[in-house]
């Protein structure tokens, strides 16, 4: 073979060889890409965070966990009343913290089972007894009994009683115990052993959660008189 046959044969395996070493040097001249920023995480830590709540559905959870309170189902009456006439101030010496004045409050549900036209002989029947004594009427009224669940005191003329929702019948009431005879004298005055005095029923409406007020106006006009055991107006 002669050498210009040998030079053609070589030329193909010189310039395999110089591509082998360019792409060798372009290789090292590319860097390597970074590592992800997952990957630098470890399994343990990443479990970490996604167990740990946050705060906001931790107050989230507690609002709708927490219990209901349970809604208000009764509603306060709060009963005031003065006695502004003078025939009391003279002849029992009227004073609303006297020892010898009793303040009432009838209050009986509109639709209940005792149903009264007028609520002044139930007052005029009752026993003087001091606050704060049981009320007692008087032995032969008899019928007038269960009523008694009905009277609350109103010392001083003030009154605050927690009722059911509803439409109540109000009234208020003084009694008076005759004072001892002034001087020996045995008639204090001409007949009269005892007294108060008394309005209508008055319609008042109670709310759940509510306090209802209400202010009446005693004169000697809703006066009565006790003579033995009649009461007259």
């Amino acid at each position: 073979m002669s050498s210009k046959s040998r030079s053609f044969l070589l030329l193909p395996i010189v310039f395999l060889v110089l591509v082998g070493c360019l792409a060798v040097q372009v290789r090292k001249k590319i860097p390597a890409p970074p590592p992800l920023p997952v990957t630098q995480k470890s399994p343990e830590s990443i479990l970490t965070v996604a167990a740990e709540p946050s705060p906001l559905s931790t107050a989230a959870t507690k609002h709708i966990t927490a219990p209901t309170p349970s809604p208000v189902s009764t509603g306060t009456l709060v009963v005031e009343f003065v006695y502004t006439g003078e025939w009391y101030r003279e002849t029992f010496n009227y004073q609303p913290t006297a020892p010898n004045i009793r303040h009432i409050v009838l209050v009986m549900p509109e639709e209940g089972e005792v149903i009264l036209s007028s609520p002044g002989w139930v007052f005029s029947t009752l026993m003087f007894t001091p606050y704060p004594e049981p009320f007692v009427f008087r032995p032969e009224v008899t019928e007038y009994v269960p009523l008694l669940a009905y009277l609350h005191d109103a010392y001083a003329g003030l009154a605050e009683v927690v009722l059911e929702p509803g439409r109540y019948k109000v009234a208020v009431a003084f009694i008076a115990e005759a004072l001892p005879p002034p001087d020996g004298d045995a008639i204090l005055y001409p007949g009269v052993t005892g007294g108060g005095a008394s309005n209508e029923f008055h319609t008042v409406e109670v709310r759940a959660g509510e306090i209802t007020h209400v202010i009446y106006e005693l004169t000697d006009e809703n006066g009565w008189g006790a003579v033995n055991i009649l009461s007259m107006k």
